[in-house]
């Protein structure tokens, strides 16, 4: 069969949420994904040298992760985890009880007997007022250690001696115990970017940009431009169109991404991938060489669908596996458009299964759909949310990764 090539691409994002005015974070999940993800999706990569893949940090994520590096960041309930908690006041045993448990019970709580244990406890009653009486000071220091601990990702759970003495240690913890898990966070948040940085220095990952705070760039530049995907859509009386803030999203991302990794981007993932012709001569004018989008957004514009037949090739697929060019006088930029059902199969198919079984499934398909184009190489881009499926899936996605990373190496 003629070659193909997988482009691979994890989507890194989080909401914006630092309120600018009270610079205070309104939600905890950029810090506990942060921990859960973002480190083990980049480091796992040094298992398979010969495997190269793209990701995509949002400007704004990276902004709010450096907060969290350099322990500035203010956030309740992060406050609220590590306080001592003999300091904790009525209020906060309450709101400890509310976001403790805001977590996938099935393979993060309840790999902590101790946790599991805890959260029986708190379930024993409806009422939370009556619920933080039932707790010990030592079961609400239990509940803030395991609470965050939980979050944390395999490979550091795994490499770090006093990260792995807390996990052995179970319940009982002290004061110190949590203030060691407090450093071990900072430390982890660290470790995200300089992996990165590493990574890139070794080849073996690009790291694309995104608007810095992710705005929709097409209703940015002309909110009119909806109608061309939705005709008849109903749109405000007053035109919005601003396209030098457009522009203010790009440049603003590139400089930012230049300062963190080192390197200006070449690639860009439009948010939510929303594109239109104004969109990508802006991308051009600034330098982008690629960018990508959906599968849906090829077929609205070819006036075509992709159709998946019996054997595993995608009738439609000479179009879709290939990289097309937008051209703007005389400079253009490579546009990938997603496999639409690749990607969602790993987002919501594939946790449910034998990870090896899933990993050999992706694989195989991969394969079928490679002989759509005929005599011609194929290009078959897989591009999804690099943070939030992991958690559905048992070891936080890691034996599910290694074993479809391990079948690409040897392929």
């Amino acid at each position: 069969m003629p070659q193909t090539y997988l482009m691979l691409y994890w989507h890194m994002h989080q909401p914006f949420y630092k309120d600018l005015a009270e610079g205070v974070y309104t939600m905890p999940w950029t810090r506990l994904h942060a921990w859960k993800d973002y480190f083990g999706m980049v480091a796992m990569l040094r298992q398979f040298p010969s495997v190269h893949v793209s990701f995509n940090f949002v400007p704004s994520l990276v902004a709010q992760l450096e907060d969290y590096a350099e322990d500035r960041a203010q956030e309740e309930p992060y406050r609220i985890a590590f306080t001592p908690v003999g300091d904790l006041t009525t209020e906060e045993r309450g709101s400890l009880l509310d976001f403790a448990f805001h977590i996938n019970r099935d393979n993060l709580l309840n790999r902590y007997p101790r946790f599991r244990e805890l959260f029986g406890k708190a379930e024993a009653t409806r009422q939370r007022d009556e619920a933080y009486r039932l707790f010990t000071l030592q079961d609400l220091l239990d509940l803030q250690v395991l609470s965050q601990l939980s979050w944390f990702d395999e490979i550091y759970l795994e490499s770090d001696p006093q990260i792995l003495a807390l996990v052995r240690k179970g319940r009982g913890f002290s004061e110190a115990d949590k203030q060691i898990l407090r450093q071990k966070g900072i430390e982890l948040v660290k470790a995200i970017l300089e992996e990165c940085r590493q990574g890139i220095a070794r080849g073996q990952i690009e790291i694309s940009t995104s608007p810095f705070y992710h705005p929709i760039l097409p209703l940015l530049c002309n909110s009119a431009v909806a109608s061309e995907s939705r005709p008849g859509v109903r749109l405000p009386r007053r035109t919005f169109r601003h396209p030098e803030d457009a522009r203010a999203q790009l440049r603003a991302a590139i400089d930012l991404h230049q300062r963190v990794f080192g390197v200006r981007p070449q690639g860009l993932w439009p948010s939510e991938g929303s594109v239109s012709d104004e969109v990508l001569r802006l991308a051009i004018q600034e330098g982008f060489e690629w960018t990508a989008t959906d599968e849906g957004v090829l077929g609205r514009s070819l006036g075509m669908g992709f159709v998946r037949q019996a054997d595993g090739t995608m009738a439609g697929g000479q179009e879709l596996y290939r990289v097309h060019r937008f051209a703007s006088g005389d400079r253009s930029i490579g546009m990938f458009f997603r496999d639409h059902q690749f990607s969602d199969l790993i987002g919501f198919v594939y946790s449910r299964m034998d990870a090896h079984a899933a990993a050999a499934d992706l694989h195989q398909r991969i394969r079928a759909a490679g002989r759509s184009t005929g005599d011609r190489p194929a290009v078959i881009s897989i591009i999804l949310d690099g943070e939030n499926a992991w958690e559905y899936f048992p070891g936080n996605g890691r034996e599910f990764l290694e074993a479809f990373y391990g079948r690409i190496a040897s392929d």
